[in-house]
């Protein structure tokens, strides 16, 4: 409706997830980041969780988009009111099986295991996307889990995701669901945008849409409207349509705070907006403003100037280039936007305060990447030129991270055993996916211990000792 006035080539806040749309804030990257080193470790069980309008389906398409479609084949159901039976059903159904009448639940799993191991012969990894799921019912979950028993002798043959609301934690810590709650080994979870990012987040869609800057939300509009929807993208959506709207309506390409209010309050009883609302539209209060007298204005101007000299001291002694490079790099809309930023600070900027987080980031970024050798290259650099961090969890777990995606599984579990208890609890899930490793490592290196004492007492049996008189043929 209002698309051509504003010079926009399509709704730049429509509901629907949209991939084309998607803005990369610190907490989507990180989901994202963490759900494709999941798939890429061939993990058994991911939970991606979030409140209501926070982009859990849209990072899922966007999963997707970024999946090769050559090395994965993947599964995403919606309907989470299905029983045990019925989910076998849709699960071969989204493979591309075509529909399945049989509802013997033996001969449902005997044709996945079948599909899924020719799929793993011809070099792809199948993943079963499960969206909606607080609502899931304990005979779903339990089939669930069992679709992740379908396994080699070396690794999974189904990666199972489940995508659902913040209920969907107190789900899975269920009692009932305590076999479950075990194999789950990557936990993420998106949350609200904050002030700066739901400004980033309103110019990233119009940009999309096409506007070139011919459309503009005023400070005090992006203000209200972030109080107004507390952040939720999905209600900044519905509310800045309506604001777009309001503008339209009188003709002005600039939106102001009070298109904001009227957009609120014609989103009254929307889910979520009714409180929002009541505040966004109550009546501001005006301060009455005093006559200035010239001595004021002197003051306040000696007050700037004085202010402009001590930010322009603060910018040099904390090196503020390298603080922008790190906003920058912290807000980046792509991952190779970041790498560029925290190069730069890496290479350009070595006094920085900032340096030793950029070599970090880097590090965090290869792994991402799979690009194990780099990450271990930026890792040795920060070891070299801030040994006094070496033994912080974080460095600690990422090394590890690294080391294990490089194949020095060794060096990695030393590493890894290095985090106390305090700090491995905060790391959580993340590093208790690198001990189960360990773990499986350590195993597999006492087997073969094992095996090889049993050779050299088997060969030290069969060897007879120099000068020792020969057996006689019989006994007595």
């Amino acid at each position: 409706m209002y698309e051509e006035f504003f010079g926009l080539t399509e709704k730049p806040f429509a509901l629907t997830p949209n991939p084309k749309f998607v803005f990369h804030s610190e907490q989507y990257r990180t989901a994202e980041e963490a759900l494709l080193y999941g798939v890429a470790q061939k993990e058994g069980f991911m939970l991606l969780t979030g409140a209501p309008g926070t982009g859990k389906t849209t990072l899922c398409r966007d999963l997707l988009e970024r999946l090769n479609p050559e090395r994965y084949r993947v599964a995403l159901l919606f309907n989470p009111f299905l029983n045990g039976v019925e989910m076998l059903q849709a699960v071969l159904s989204e493979f591309g099986l075509g529909d399945t009448t049989t509802t013997s639940r033996k001969e449902l799993l005997d044709r996945l295991n079948t599909y899924l191991l020719q799929q793993l012969a011809n070099g792809r990894t199948c993943i079963a996307i499960f969206d909606e799921a607080q609502h899931l019912s304990t005979e779903f979950l339990e089939q669930i889990r069992v679709l992740s028993n379908l396994e080699t002798d070396r690794e999974k043959l189904i990666q199972i995701i489940l995508v659902g609301q913040p209920e969907l934690l107190d789900l899975v810590r269920t009692p009932q669901m305590a076999q479950l709650d075990q194999r789950v080994s990557v936990r993420c979870t998106l949350t609200h945008l904050s002030r700066e990012e739901t400004a980033r987040y309103i110019d990233h869609r119009l940009n999309v849409a096409g506007a070139k800057g011919r459309v503009r939300f005023q400070d005090a509009a992006v203000s209200l409207l972030h109080t107004a929807t507390g952040g939720v993208p999905r209600l900044i959506n519905l509310t800045a349509d309506r604001s777009l709207l309001a503008a339209y309506t009188e003709q002005s390409r600039t939106v102001t705070d009070s298109h904001v209010r009227q957009a609120v309050a014609s989103l009254r009883g929307e889910e979520g907006m009714d409180s929002a609302a009541a505040a966004a539209t109550r009546p501001r209060l005006l301060a009455a403003v005093a006559p200035r007298r010239v001595s004021w204005l002197a003051g306040t101007l000696a007050a700037v100037l004085v202010g402009v000299v001590l930010i322009a001291l603060l910018w040099w002694r904390i090196d503020g280039g390298a603080e922008l490079l790190a906003w920058q790099g912290a807000t980046a809309r792509s991952a190779r936007d970041a790498e560029q930023a925290y190069v730069r600070i890496a290479r350009q900027h070595r006094d920085s305060r900032q340096r030793e987080y950029a070599l970090l980031r880097l590090a965090q970024l290869e792994i991402a990447k799979g690009d194990a050798r780099q990450a271990i290259r930026w890792l040795d650099q920060l070891h070299r030129d801030y040994p006094a961090g070496a033994n912080g969890a974080e460095r600690q777990y990422w090394t590890a991270r690294a080391l294990l995606a490089g194949g020095d599984t060794v060096r990695a579990c030393a590493i890894a055993g290095k985090v106390n208890a305090t700090d491995a609890t905060v790391l959580g899930p993340n590093l208790s996916a690198v001990s189960k490793e360990c773990v499986a490592f350590a195993a597999r290196a006492q087997q073969d211990s094992i095996a090889s004492a049993n050779g050299a007492v088997a060969d030290t049996a069969s060897i007879q000792p120099a000068g020792a008189p020969a057996k006689p043929d019989s006994l007595p």
